[in-house]
């Protein structure tokens, strides 16, 4: 169990690191894309971009309590299953193109 409490906040941090924080910043840069669709989506990047700033408090205090356990899990599948859905947007995007090309 403590292996798990140690790991959840370097997933949820790693996470916004490689996904949700470049994707906060393409959004507002691109201001929010075709239709303005993509503010839609802001909620919820700010959302794990929080659960990011908590997961590092958590790591530099270097505490093992239960509770920033439990929120990190929450964000932490909260963020795989957000990251899954934008990769299978890319992924989805990426088909489509190619499927169009020739």
């Amino acid at each position: 169990m403590d292996r798990i409490i140690k790991f959840l906040p370097w997933l949820n941090v790693g996470m916004n690191v490689i996904a949700f924080f470049p994707f906060t910043l393409h959004i507002i840069i691109t201001d929010g894309g075709a239709f303005g669709f993509g503010y839609l989506a802001l909620p919820y990047t700010v959302f794990m971009n929080v659960g990011g700033i908590l997961a590092m408090f958590q790591i530099v205090r270097k505490s093992n309590r239960r509770s920033y356990a439990i929120i990190n899990g929450i964000f932490g599948v909260a963020g795989m299953l957000l990251l899954f859905l934008v990769l299978e947007e890319w992924w989805t995007a990426v088909l489509e193109k190619v499927s169009t090309v020739g």
